[in-house]
Parts: C-alpha cells; sequence; structure tokens
C-alpha cells in the first residue's frame, strides 16, 4: 500500500501561474503574455528559462497564451473546492439549526416557554451557526476540499501531460460488477 502525498506536495501549476489563472477566471487580466512551454508559468520577457520547471525557452519556446484545456482545467479545480468548503459550510448551518432546535424544545416542554432560554436558543443560532460554518467550512472543508480538488487536478495534469506529448490516453477503471462490487460475496 502506498502512502498518499499531501495535496500541497503535488506541484501541478506554479504560484504565479495559479495567481495569474485566477485573475483571468475574474476577468482581471486578459489571456496574454509569455508563458512556458512546458508549464506554463508566466515567463519574463528576457527570461532564458522557466523558473518553475527550468525548461530553456531554447528547447521549448513560449507560448502567448495558456491553453484553454489548462484554464479549464483550474475552473474545475476552484469548482471542486468550492463545492467541498461550500457544503462544510452548510452542515455547520445545519449543525447550529439541529442545536436551535433542541434548546426551542427544551424551552418549551422542560422550562414552560421560558424567553431566556428561548433567548439563548436563538443566540445559539445566529452565533453558533456562523461559528460552526466557520469552522466546518473554512478550516476542515477548506482543508479537505483543498486536498481533494488538487489531486484530482494532477490526475486531469497528466492526463493532459500524456496527450500534450503524444501518449496513449490512460485507461479508465473498470465498473464494478457483480462479482467485484464491494459487500458482495
Amino acid at each position: 500500500m502506498s502512502a498518499r502525498l499531501p495535496a500541497s506536495d503535488i506541484p501541478v501549476f506554479s504560484a504565479r501561474l495559479d495567481e495569474v489563472l485566477g485573475m483571468m477566471i475574474k476577468g482581471d487580466a486578459p489571456n496574454a503574455g509569455r508563458f512556458c512551454g512546458h508549464c506554463y508559468t508566466p515567463l519574463g520577457k528576457k527570461a532564458d528559462a522557466c523558473t518553475h520547471c527550468a525548461t530553456p525557452v531554447a528547447r521549448l519556446a513560449p507560448l502567448e497564451k495558456v491553453p484553454p484545456e489548462v484554464v479549464a482545467m483550474y475552473r474545475r479545480m476552484r469548482k471542486r473546492e468550492s463545492l467541498v468548503v461550500n457544503s462544510f459550510a452548510f452542515a455547520g448551518l445545519f449543525l447550529g439549526v439541529l442545536v436551535f432546535m433542541a434548546l426551542v424544545a427544551v424551552a418549551v416542554f422542560q422550562m414552560g416557554g421560558s424567553w431566556v432560554m428561548l433567548t439563548f436558543a436563538t443566540v445559539v443560532l445566529l452565533v453558533g451557526g456562523r461559528i460552526f460554518a466557520g469552522i466546518l467550512g473554512g478550516w476542515i472543508g477548506d482543508d479537505i476540499g483543498y486536498d481533494f480538488a488538487h489531486r484530482k487536478l494532477a490526475l486531469e495534469w497528466q492526463e493532459f501531460a500524456r496527450a500534450r506529448e503524444g501518449g496513449p490516453p490512460s485507461a479508465p477503471s473498470p465498473a464494478p460488477t457483480a462479482a467485484t462490487a464491494p459487500g458482495q460475496r
């Protein structure tokens, strides 16, 4: 069994390319410039080699645009991160609502509709829901989303690089059958 590398140990885009792609997606920068022909990191006007992958421009000519496939990979990566983070944040809000409902039930059925307890439950809903969303979405979900999205990006990049270099596409994993489905004998 091989140990999984943390997503931070799976470099795909350079920090500078990540920044430029982010600006492109927002519409703050055009898809134009001088980019490494291998990893698409932005290059200076007089750069002789890429600062990220060390590919000399004499060996692989720079490009004027980042390929649309790479921009699409970046968009998918951000969507994956967002989906996971937002899912965890909504789970935190849901947890806040559940705690609120439990406190209201206690206030109504155990304390005869105590206004103090109902006020406390409302504060827990407003503050607790925000805290739970922040912890689950902004902390736990962020780590999991980043790891998930970057692992998927690394797989997409491998497939893209294989196709770019003229290699055969990797074989898809076979679908489970009744004989191979987990939990069945």
